[in-house]
């Protein structure tokens, strides 16, 4: 009596022949198919970073033109209660505005010849449906009206 172990001959050779060390063309497949998922979530990624740093240059340059209409104000006529100056540039919409201070320490009913103004810069523009803004305050001395 005979016993059969493992497969016949015929059988060997043909499984032997069909993968000799090599990938199945499912193997290419699912290896492509993984790389372009990878691929696009990359790509997903650059343009997001992209799109922040478009966003962060113009909060720069907002903020950079409020810093610089705060510079100004004042400098030609002196400062004055109630003036008002709205500008455009570019996408960029600037209000200024000064206006007493009259917090604690401000010097209520003295008679002065400098008080505290509030100068504050407003600069907003549009992103998309979105509307972004950059606002910078600071004090002032002027002369008293």
């Amino acid at each position: 009596m005979s016993r059969w172990i493992g497969l016949p001959a015929a059988s060997r050779s043909t499984r032997r022949r069909a993968d000799p060390d090599g990938f199945t063309l499912i193997e290419v497949l699912v290896a492509f198919a993984i790389a372009a998922l990878l691929l696009v979530a990359l790509l997903r990624i650059l343009t997001l970073s992209l799109g922040a740093g478009e966003r962060s240059e113009r909060v720069t340059r907002a903020t950079i033109l409020a810093q610089s209409t705060l510079d100004a104000v004042g400098v030609v006529a002196p400062l004055a209660e109630g003036d008002v100056a709205e500008l455009v540039n570019g996408p960029f919409r600037i209000r200024a505005a000064v206006e007493r201070y009259r917090g604690s320490g401000a010097g209520e009913g003295t008679t002065q010849y400098l008080v505290l103004y509030r100068v504050s810069a407003a600069v907003s523009w549009r992103e998309g449906r979105r509307l972004r803004s950059v606002s910078l305050s600071t004090l002032r001395l002027g002369p008293q009206q």
